[in-house]
């Protein structure tokens, strides 16, 4: 009996797997989801973690990837642009935030909603059949199959590929481990965590400020606690499992009252139901898993917690799983015909980043524990922000790398540890006195000291900084548009000969491999390519993934990257659908005119494919051009992207000055940003 190769199986209907079916399903495979829970749309969430979730730039774009970033963020979110620190002494809570761009922010979710609410968006798929109370007991890793327990007996399933997005003790992934040479470990912190409950007020409003992620820094204890849409907060206590201060020493209704009065008095306060919360509610632990591999032979992989659980205090194991969910489908789409490829590019990929989120999470954990309420941090802080402000180029802090960007983690950290060590510096010769006692002075040593240790980093980098090529090799062989003049070249000298020179001339047409177009090759009064600004051409790029079907035309919904994450005015779309210069094919996708006047109105003013055109094959209205002609934007076109991971990059791309000409070749290159 021959498997299904369009059929796949993802163990564990949580959020990665409701999600990632929905990628799969648009994509057409036929997918099915097996969950050892009861459907939680009928039973209730039941979890095994409750701790609210922070959704930043990375999960956002995961869900925009499936066009479900809306919905989540005008159903589920609540929006916390900073962090609220409660002093021990019950003074004032101080509100720092976490960016100086006020558009930056984090997002309240619940985990249950979050859950449902992707559940429900999957159940819209035809595609896509959902099999609770399923057990996995097995999963024949060469197959592939699974074998899963049920109410009614076990039962065996076989598909062309099985995803296990099925958490932290994963048994997929308690499978792989059997085999040779497979990389483990889990580490535990000492700490646990329990879920405690600051209700709506009688009033029925927030006890506290709703936008803000509240925390409570005690040294040896931590609490948290984010907004609901119910108007209730979602606290965690992080403390010691054993210990003279921990959990284990603290257990009756008077020891935790006593305990809360002394270290939380001003939540204590607002927490009515605190003792019974403390004593029904379960103490949980905090692991971090690494593993290597994450699949085997292209028949098997895990994805999510399964391969990299990590702790939660960067508020990213969510978003982690979901920029893989978005980056398998796309390695599945880029290798449709070698899943081996498919699945190995994608480990490759994400590990060094789940390494890295993984350190920069426990790293997070000491500074919120410890070090949020000390002057010395807020000092740090403060300097932090100052620089950010007034050298946004050249500074960004990794906080905000890691979530409100989708700089891969790697970058992220690697960025982070050299800012640190110029915030060391800075810290040092600029004194926080100097702030208290004139801070105009302080503002302008500040700078003074930055600018040059800052620069000494970007000079430093940028001859570090590898050059990315995105154009095709011109030879006689590439490809060009129907009926325009292929490329000859005619040798007029040369040395092989016996002439003194080598010479040649060359006959194509402008619109040749990587290309700027014109706007005089579509719109009648337009200018010659070497008439264009050339910032157009040069400078900060976004390059953007897409969901893109052969033939069709992009929305702004099928942009990986949400629109409203934008910041820089050139966009490169990796559209994967013409994956050879040196053979023209005609079902490349096209840019819509609604996407052209979202990013347009985002600021863009300079729109790149890695196709022939921005138009489809078949369309001779040329719609999308006419688009760009009425917004002014530039077009760059036959660019090669298929290597180039989706991120923040330098674009240098300038098109040749000539004049009354409709387009120029282009050596078009890039530089990831520092």
């Amino acid at each position: 009996m021959s498997i299904d190769t369009n059929h796949i199986v993802i163990i564990g209907a949580g959020l990665a797997g409701s999600l990632l079916a929905c990628y799969l399903a648009r994509d057409g495979y036929r997918v099915s989801v097996y969950e050892r829970r009861s459907d939680p749309r009928r039973a209730g969430y039941v979890g095994g973690r409750s701790i609210n979730l922070a959704l930043s730039a990375r999960g956002i774009a995961g869900l925009a990837g499936a066009g479900l970033d809306q919905l989540v963020m005008r159903d589920e979110a609540i929006r916390m642009p900073g962090r609220m620190i409660h002093p021990v002494t019950n003074t004032s809570p101080v509100y720092l935030a976490y960016s100086h761009d006020s558009n930056d922010a984090i997002n309240s979710v619940s985990r249950g909603g979050l859950n449902v609410a992707l559940l429900n968006a999957a159940s819209n798929y035809s595609n896509i059949s959902f099999h609770f109370d399923h057990t996995c007991l097995d999963v024949d890793i060469d197959g592939p199959a699974a074998t899963f327990s049920t109410m009614n007996g076990t039962v065996r399933v076989e598909a062309s590929l099985i995803l296990a997005a099925d958490g932290a003790f994963s048994p997929v992934r308690g499978r792989l481990q059997k085999t040779d040479r497979f990389e483990y470990s889990q580490t535990y912190l000492q700490h646990g965590y329990k879920e405690l409950h600051i209700p709506a007020t009688a009033a029925g409003e927030y006890a506290m400020e709703p936008h803000a992620l509240h925390i409570w820094p005690r040294g040896g204890s931590m609490m948290i606690a984010l907004p609901n849409r119910d108007k209730s907060f979602t606290c965690t206590l992080f403390w010691p499992f054993k210990g003279e201060h921990s959990f284990e020493n603290l257990q009756t209704r008077e020891q935790v009252q006593a305990f809360f009065t002394a270290q939380y008095g001003d939540a204590t306060a607002i927490m009515p139901t605190l003792a019974e919360d403390y004593q029904r509610n379960p103490t949980s632990s905090l692991v971090t898993v690494r593993c290597w591999p994450w699949q085997h032979a292209g028949k098997v992989c895990i994805l999510g917690d399964a391969a990299h659980a990590i702790v939660p205090f960067y508020g990213q194991g969510m978003n982690a799983a979901f920029e893989d969910c978005l980056a398998l489908a796309s390695c599945l789409r880029e290798y449709k015909h070698d899943r081996v490829a498919a699945l190995q590019h994608f480990e490759k990929l994400r590990k060094p980043n789940a390494d890295a989120i993984a350190d920069m999470a426990l790293a997070n954990f000491v500074e919120m524990r410890d070090k949020v309420g000390q002057p010395a941090f807020l000092y740090r802080k403060k300097v932090e922000h100052t620089i950010h402000a007034a050298f946004p180029t050249m500074v960004t802090p990794q906080y905000n790398l890691v979530s409100f960007s989708t700089v891969p983690y790697a970058e992220a950290l690697r960025r982070g540890r050299e800012l640190d060590g110029v915030l060391d510096r800075l810290v040092a010769h600029v004194p926080a006195s100097l702030l208290k006692s004139d801070e105009a002075a302080w503002h302008q040593r500040l700078l003074r000291e930055a600018e040059p240790l800052l620069r000494e980093v970007v000079a430093g980098k940028q001859s570090e900084r590898a050059i990315i090529d995105v154009s095709p090799a011109l030879t006689q062989k590439i490809g060009v548009w129907p009926g325009d003049t292929p490329m000859s070249r005619e040798i007029v000298c040369d040395m092989k000969r016996g002439d003194n020179i080598t010479l040649s001339a060359l006959r194509a047409t402008v619109h040749l491999g990587s290309h700027a177009d014109g706007p005089n090759h579509y719109g009648r009064d337009g200018v010659s390519v070497g008439e264009m600004d050339l910032r157009h051409y040069v400078g900060p790029c976004h390059v953007i993934d897409v969901n893109a079907a052969p033939g069709a035309r992009m929305m702004p919904a099928d942009l990986q990257t949400p629109i409203s994450s934008i910041v820089h005015p050139r966009v490169l779309i990796r559209t994967q659908t013409y994956s050879d210069a040196n053979n023209f094919t005609t079902d490349f996708a096209a840019l819509s005119p609604e996407l052209v006047d979202a990013l347009a109105d985002r600021g863009v003013i300079t729109i790149g494919v890695d196709a022939p055109s921005v138009d489809l094959f078949t369309d001779k209205q040329l719609i999308a051009h006419n688009a760009i002609l009425r917004r002014g934007l530039a077009i760059l076109e036959g660019l090669v992207l298929r290597d180039v991971a989706a991120g923040e990059y330098e674009l240098i791309a300038a098109p040749l000055k000539l004049m009354g000409f409709d387009g120029s070749p282009v050596r078009a290159m890039l530089r990831p940003m520092i």
